[in-house]
């Protein structure tokens, strides 16, 4: 799995048992690295960062590029590693003795305390390249309420030029006395037209119109779906047309919906209800899904009740939060798509 394209990846306390992340910005980080040079600048550098922003805009790969130009000996007063000095090339090669990940363990579901005791304790020693020492907890919001408490000593007694870099998506997941101790950088979604620009450039080729609606505007999302999109797209729209024409009960839709797919399913879904609901209200939409005249799902958008609309959309990102959990999948599902055929009902 590509690292670029998850923020989500999985291994072990102090490990480095997965590729290396490459350490140059994507284009969309630069107002994040400004904020981080002038604090570097300013020497006001924090010891705890909470490195926050949605999915598939590369915060991971951000925190790499930050451990490596804090490494760097050879960059300039800007916070970017110049990647030809001895420590850069560690760096990308993924083997610098002063760089820990904690992640998430292959068969837990969490990172637990004794990882997180385990990685404070190496911050605790000397570094071996005289230099930073830097601690990257990816996703940090899947720490457990203990492992939480346990960064609190490190951030409030730290040991010269360490560096915490809590990377998540949920900050509120976090305990408040630990956001309290972090600096907040913001790594933002991108605009439009730099996100396509990138995408054009790594894809060789423009993109579908929809591929970035799908994706939640998220470029390393978009990327990684982009060799999968055709085929999402005849899938659910067929799915969805079948069901709201009632050729197939909401057990068999849920159930076709299940598996590694069923959030970028999900998302798919999302962006289909949001560019119908923008049509329904005169609000300007560039990249519409193309669907057949006559067919359930044009019948479905032009009978959309909007109030309904926005309630399932409530719903559906409720649903999110619930597959999280224990809930069971094909019932989320299957309540979800009941709600969505009442809505397009509903006039």
């Amino acid at each position: 799995m590509s690292q670029d394209a998850d923020d989500d990846a999985t291994g072990s306390a102090g490990d480095q048992d997965f590729a290396p992340l490459p350490i140059d910005l994507l284009p969309w980080h630069e107002s994040a690295c400004d904020k981080l040079t002038a604090a570097v600048a300013s020497q006001r550098l924090s010891h705890g960062l909470l490195l926050q922003g949605p999915a598939g805009v590369g915060k991971e790969r951000f925190a790499s590029a930050l451990a490596a130009a804090l490494f760097c000996t050879g960059r300039a007063e800007r916070l970017e590693a110049c990647g030809e000095c001895a420590e850069c090339r560690l760096s990308k090669a993924g083997t610098h003795p002063d760089l820990h990940w904690l992640r998430i363990p292959d068969d837990k579901k969490s990172i637990g305390v004794d990882q997180v005791r385990e990685v404070c304790e190496q911050l605790s020693m000397t570094s071996m390249r005289r230099g930073y020492r830097v601690a990257v907890i990816a996703p940090a919001e899947k720490m457990t309420p203990s492992a939480q408490n346990a960064l609190l000593k490190t951030l409030e007694e730290p040991s010269p030029r360490t560096v915490l870099v809590l990377v998540t998506a949920r900050p509120s997941a976090l305990l408040p006395t630990l956001r309290s101790r972090c600096q907040r950088i913001e790594v933002a979604r991108p605009g439009n037209s730099l996100a396509l620009r990138w995408l054009t450039e790594m894809l060789g080729a423009v993109p579908p119109p929809r591929l970035l609606a799908v994706a939640g505007g998220s470029p390393l999302k978009a990327l990684a779906l982009a060799p999968h999109f055709a085929g999402l797209e005849e899938q659910m729209a067929g799915l969805l047309e079948a069901f709201l024409d009632r050729r197939i009960e909401v057990t068999r839709a849920a159930n076709d919906m299940q598996g590694a797919g069923l959030q970028t399913r999900l998302d798919w879904l999302e962006a289909w209800l949001v560019a119908t609901v923008q049509v329904a209200t005169g609000v300007a939409n560039e990249n519409p899904l193309t669907i057949r005249a006559g067919s359930p799902l044009q019948r479905a958008a032009a009978e959309l009740n909007i109030t309904a609309a926005f309630q399932v959309l409530d719903r559906l990102r409720e649903a999110r939060r619930l597959l999280e959990g224990p809930a069971s999948a094909p019932l989320v599902v299957e309540t979800l798509l009941l709600e969505l055929r009442a809505a397009a009902s509903a006039r």
